[in-house]
């Protein structure tokens, strides 16, 4: 069944989520997926029992959907095989284009392996981290960093646009906008951890960590090049760590298919969790093409 956003039952929602806690189970919670897809749709079987998200999209006369900023993948609770197989038809048959993670689908698909970084937190140590993680971070100690824990959500959107926006031109203003809002309705939960550094008054890096039942994920973070070059950013994961620990048994660094980070993250002593992103466009040419461009 199909259940519009409005007529959810978000409480049990959120308890199917947080009892079957998947890889990923943060971009299932109701509020989450409220901030970063408004209107998205549950597919549910019984009592709740079997869960899905869908968010649905129309444009040019196309339905599609993809998965939506700060998210990766949305794998299916409670559903046996024949579910998940009924799931994946009607998925394919009710978008043209589609572009999804966590769930197969029953239709021909371009697929792409995709990797992201988990840590173990419940002996995590300085000592597993590699030589030159553990060198940054003993430069960074001796900086004289101020170390700040209040949630500044705009500091840390502003310091990110600034340092990496030239880099993320994809982002757009509606797109910090959702971070914002995400930041925001997490703190309000308590959820959301937030670590900054400080320097001569100045923030030249911040983090932010989502703690939700014993398990955590990094969000978003910046750093400026100078603060980056002493070690700043190993600084900062070190110390959310150290903080992180006595509550949470793994960090989830929200992934990243760049070599450059996966390789930063794998240096804390982090494993690749591989999943596959699953492209499926059954339009037409030359409409075809142009979904592919207007979609991702």
């Amino acid at each position: 069944m199909i259940i519009a956003n409005e007529l959810l039952n978000k409480e049990r929602w959120d308890q199917r989520v947080l009892a079957a806690q998947p890889q990923g189970f943060f971009f299932l919670l109701s509020w989450y997926l409220d901030v970063v897809a408004p209107g998205w749709e549950g597919y549910v079987l019984g009592d709740y029992e079997g869960i899905y998200p869908m968010v649905p999209h129309q444009k040019l006369g196309v339905h599609y959907t993809h998965m939506p900023f700060l998210t990766r993948s949305f794998v299916p609770i409670g559903l046996n095989e024949q579910q998940t197989a009924q799931l994946s038809q009607y998925l394919a048959q009710r978008f043209s284009y589609l572009k999804l993670a966590g769930i197969p689908l029953n239709a021909p698909v371009d697929e792409h392996i995709r990797r992201y970084q988990v840590l173990d937190l419940t002996n995590f140590s300085l000592s597993q981290c590699s030589e030159n993680h553990r060198r940054q971070y003993k430069k960074a100690a001796q900086q004289g960093f101020e170390l700040e824990t209040t949630v500044n959500a705009t500091g840390l959107i502003a310091l990110f646009r600034a340092v990496k926006g030239a880099e993320f031109t994809h982002l757009k203003d509606t797109d910090y906008a959702t971070l914002a809002r995400l930041m925001e309705e997490a703190n309000r939960r308590g959820a959301l951890r937030q670590f900054s550094l400080i320097e001569k008054g100045n923030l030249v890096g911040a983090a932010a960590y989502l703690e939700v039942n014993g398990q955590a994920l990094y969000l978003k973070g910046a750093i400026t090049p100078e603060a980056m070059k002493v070690g700043g950013m190993v600084y900062l994961h070190m110390e959310a760590m150290k903080a992180l620990m006595p509550t949470c048994s793994q960090l989830d660094f929200g992934g990243s298919n760049a070599k450059g980070l996966g390789d930063f993250n794998r240096k804390f002593g982090a494993r690749d969790v591989e999943y596959l992103l699953l492209i499926k466009n059954s339009l037409a040419k030359p409409l075809a093409w142009l979904a592919k461009r207007k979609f991702g």
